[in-house]
């Protein structure tokens, strides 16, 4: 979940129905329309729907050295949410796509056209307790196994080290709060003659982790209500936007830009990675990036902790076999793989998150890898799994619909037309008048 107030908020609606309609469509094809492809060689072909990280193809050539040739596997890096709904319509399936949020397995769980995994994982010796529990949401709809991840991430602080040198600031530490991690953000956050800001001390923060801190939660635990309004989430809110609103440690999008005309490419990934931010709260996949900057000198830290409950964000994606393709069976042989100690072990060496498996997170080979010698503080990401949590959802209300309606709200208040208690009793009340409608007309979700 991300639902990241910088965004321009989707068309929900229009998305939504058109989600509808082609998924429909999927399901009223599926029984007879995908045969299996094969290469000219006779080799049967595994169309891997996954985003462009370099990291798959290390992972597919491990695959070929385990595995041989028989099975091509197929990358297709282009295949976002969109085309692969359209693709299902038409009767063309990938044997194998990424989801990335628990939301979106709903969506294409509650319509059928996802394989129950838990024959295959059976046959094939894969238990559902080797996995961190709290990917569950990830996983499962139901009694289902509908997908299955390779990796995930806490979200730690990363952080600068350079930059908190020359500011004469302590590294931090386990036990650090918010108003450390504020105050850090202050003396880091460095600006011109003319008031330009040269360097901010962190970047976005998902609001989620604050906003749990402070006892808040996004639904109810039946999902029947948004609890948005609470006194709890106000209270986080008012914290969460000073960030950016009076403190200006944070940038505005419109900044992000001017510190990527000055040099920085842009956003905050990139940002910090150029040492335009010296703060960053985000998953271990980014090391992946931030790995091939080398003189860039950055470790992690716990993120700092505030108020009622320990928490901060747990990120997955799941691999889903469709329903109608006809070439399961290779198409689990490689998700086998993926599970696998030498694909997990990839997942280990390379940056990409924590593996999925909880034995492969907490091997000798995920805590220090000899090539990155300074990366010695691996094993913060496996304390924060003890309170990550993923992103919430509702079954009564689209996703699509819920996060346009927390962008278009949180806009306003960025743009000081709301306060951050306005925002937040607004975003209740419109998503509190969907459930209720949605409840009353259960097709209306659909």
């Amino acid at each position: 979940m991300s639902r990241t107030p910088d965004r321009r908020p989707p068309l929900a609606a229009a998305i939504a129905i058109l989600a509808s309609v082609l998924l429909g469509a999927a399901l009223l094809s599926a029984p007879g329309c995908a045969p299996g492809r094969s290469t000219r060689e006779g080799k049967v072909t595994v169309r891997w729907v996954v985003d462009p990280n370099p990291v798959r193809q290390d992972q597919i050539a491990g695959f070929y050295r385990t595995h041989g040739r028989d099975i091509e596997i197929i990358l297709d890096p282009d295949a976002g949410r969109q085309k692969v709904l359209t693709q299902l319509a038409g009767g063309i399936y990938p044997e194998l796509f990424a989801i990335y949020d628990p939301a979106t397995v709903q969506v294409f769980a509650r319509k059928g056209v996802l394989t129950d995994l838990r024959p295959m994982m059976k046959r094939h010796g894969i238990r559902l307790e080797d996995f961190w529990p709290q990917l569950a949401p990830y996983m499962l709809y139901g009694d289902q196994v509908v997908g299955l991840p390779d990796n995930c991430g806490t979200y730690v602080v990363f952080y600068n080290k350079r930059l908190f040198r020359e500011a004469g600031i302590p590294y931090p530490r386990e036990g650090w709060n918010w108003n450390d991690l504020l105050e850090a953000a202050r003396k880091l956050t460095r600006r011109d003659e003319r008031g330009r800001t040269l360097q901010f001390g962190i970047g976005y923060i998902e609001p989620w982790i604050i906003f749990w801190q402070y006892g808040a939660r996004m639904y109810s635990d039946d999902g029947k209500r948004c609890l948005l309004d609470s006194p709890e989430a106000k209270k986080a809110a008012e914290f969460w936007a000073s960030f950016r609103l009076t403190e200006r440690v944070t940038p505005t999008p419109s900044e992000e830009q001017g510190l990527a005309a000055m040099g920085g490419w842009g956003g905050t990934a990139n940002l910090f990675k150029a040492e335009k931010i010296a703060m960053h709260i985000v998953g271990r996949w980014m090391s992946v990036e931030y790995r091939k900057n080398k003189d860039l000198e950055w470790d992690v830290a716990p993120v700092p902790q505030t108020g009622k409950v320990r928490a901060t964000l747990l990120a997955s994606k799941v691999y889903a076999i469709p329903k109608g393709n006809r070439n399961k069976e290779a198409a689990f042989t490689f998700l086998k793989y993926l599970m696998s100690k030498e694909n997990q072990l990839i997942v280990a060496a390379t940056g990409d998150g924590i593996p999925s498996i909880r034995a492969y997170g907490q091997s000798r080979e995920f805590l220090y890898n000899p090539d990155y010698p300074n990366e010695r503080n691996n094993q913060v990401f496996l304390d924060e799994m003890r309170w990550a949590r993923p992103p919430e959802v509702s079954p009564y209300i689209s996703e699509l619909d819920a996060t346009a309606i927390f962008n278009e709200e949180m806009d306003l208040m960025w743009q000081r037309k709301q306060t951050p208690s306005q925002a937040c009793e607004r975003i209740a009340r419109r998503i509190n008048a969907i459930i209720r409608r949605n409840i009353a007309n259960p097709n209306l979700l659909d």
